[in-house]
């Protein structure tokens, strides 16, 4: 049975980026973020389209973590379940009921925070590193435009090797 992991911490920390390349060099598929399973309650909730919603959700943010937390109030679980549905690695959860239902549920196998000084403290996200299993650092390199930066890979790769997470190529 392939592991499961779940990547967070801050917005623009770089958890998409750890995402993408993980999927690149293990046998593990990336879901993506659980608000790319957000979007159709969020669309609905605001009778938009799921494309228009999904293009402001970093400007929106708070409004997505509302109605998340309303849709998660009785299944904190229910994005993640979504997410796994489509890929091992699934990243972006908000809320510290996410994480615990995720524990308890025994959803995935390791919880990742990605910490990266360069972006501020995502008032969304309402747990720590604390919480989390591992913490892989995303300060060194200068913020990317695009990609991902070498240190970030460097670092990606070793967790990656130790996990056993390495896909025979």
């Amino acid at each position: 049975m392939k592991k499961k992991l779940l990547i967070v911490g801050h917005g623009r920390a770089g958890k998409d980026l750890a995402g993408e390349y993980l999927e690149s060099i293990t046998g593990l598929k990336f879901a993506g973020t659980t608000s790319k399973f957000l979007t159709k309650y969020v669309a609905k909730e605001l009778g938009r389209s799921e494309e228009d919603v999904y293009a402001t959700r970093h400007r929106d943010r708070m409004l997505w973590k509302q109605i998340g937390d309303d849709i998660r109030k009785d299944d904190p679980s229910l994005l993640i379940r979504e997410s796994l549905q489509h890929g091992e690695i699934v990243g972006g959860v908000r809320d510290i009921a996410e994480i615990i239902a995720a524990r308890n549920e025994g959803l995935v196998d390791l919880i990742v925070w990605i910490e990266n000084i360069w972006v501020p403290v995502d008032p969304t996200v309402t747990f720590t590193e604390r919480e989390c299993d591992l913490v892989i650092q995303n300060n060194w390199d200068i913020p990317q435009l695009s990609g991902i930066g070498p240190e970030f890979k460097r670092r990606l790769d070793r967790f990656a090797d130790f996990a056993g997470l390495i896909a025979p190529f």
